[in-house]
């Protein structure tokens, strides 16, 4: 990632909570929403990639959301990663979210 970029990732209890959290971190901030994961029973993870102010707002937001919807299990935001951290979150899920666009969820969207 480019020297500004960062990481974000969320994880939570139910899909419901996760889904609200996702839309508002795409809505309010310009981030892309580059993995969704399920981690165990019930908890699910997403990933989010942005700038280090985007990424840091998308966090509040979606923490927000997943709190009226849900519980939120973690947020944690990286700044700059290592190119390692990135390529672990590397996983396919990335093209998968893409779909037939080749753009990542939120990709391109006024904030």
């Amino acid at each position: 990632m480019a020297g500004e970029r960062s990481i974000g990732l969320i994880e939570t209890r139910g899909i419901v909570a996760l889904t609200a959290g996702i839309e508002a971190m795409v809505k309010t901030a310009d981030v892309q929403c580059t993995a969704v994961q399920r981690v165990s029973s019930g908890f699910f993870a997403a990933a989010v990639e942005g700038s280090v102010a985007s990424v840091r707002q998308a966090l509040e937001s979606g923490t927000q959301a997943v709190r009226q919807y849900g519980e939120l299990r973690s947020a944690q935001m990286y700044p700059r990663p290592h190119e390692v951290s990135v390529s672990v979150l590397d996983n396919g899920t990335r093209e998968t979210l893409a779909g037939d666009s080749g753009r990542a969820l939120g990709a391109g969207q006024d904030a």
